[in-house]
């Protein structure tokens, strides 16, 4: 593959990407080839391989003789993806409470008080970073990795509840301002009954979201 079909595929990746992480094409929503490379203006084969690279990601299903579509959020995938950040989040800032930077959590609360709740992107984006930063702090590379990328599949759901008039985050900062006392405190019943109902709430939108 030449330098400029290869950048092209990776334009084309990067484009394809951000529509989907962003609810631009909604979950399960056909993608045609052909209407792809007209808004990109490029040829077939930089949009096929990015779509194959997007079927690897999990965020496209190919149907053989069929098509494309953009990968649902299921039920069960979101049951699942809050069993386990429960689980993580309250065991790892129950665990690692000493070791966060108070300094830093107190920045956390701050933007969380003046968040503009209006705008999605920088929402859902800042909301990401704060649970990444309370999985970070342990420094293991496996669960971090693990983490993110669960978090890639939290942010598009953040979107598509936006998208559907699902979202509700009027409860932001009441929520986490009381995680980031409890972990303050070091207190770990505290952090694990915050995260916990934090989390609970969550996936009650979430659920709500792909019910429509």
């Amino acid at each position: 593959m030449g330098n400029s079909e290869q950048s092209m595929t990776e334009r084309a990746y990067l484009y394809l990407h951000d529509k989907i992480q962003n609810c631009d094409y909604m979950p399960n929503e056909p993608l045609f080839e052909k209407q792809i490379c007209e808004e990109l203006s490029c040829g077939r084969t930089p949009v096929r391989e990015a779509l194959l690279a997007l079927k690897n990601d999990g965020l496209v299903d190919v149907f053989p003789r069929k098509g494309m579509c953009v990968r649902p959020i299921t039920k069960q995938y979101v049951n699942e993806i809050y069993q386990v950040r429960k689980i993580l989040e309250s065991t790892v800032a129950s665990q690692f409470c000493q070791l966060y930077d108070k300094s830093e959590l107190l920045v956390f609360d701050e933007r969380f008080k003046n968040l503009n709740l209006t705008n999605d992107r920088e929402y859902f984006t800042f909301d990401i970073d704060f649970h990444r930063f309370l999985i970070h702090v342990t420094g293991n590379q496996t669960m971090i990795k693990f983490y993110d990328n669960l978090m890639q599949v939290q942010y598009r759901l953040g979107m598509y509840s936006s998208k559907c008039g699902t979202a509700v985050k009027d409860d932001t900062y009441k929520q986490h301002h009381a995680i980031i006392e409890a972990i303050l405190s070091e207190d770990t019943s505290a952090i694990t009954q915050t995260i916990t109902q934090h989390t609970n709430q969550s996936l009650i939108i979430a659920l709500k979201t792909i019910a429509n």
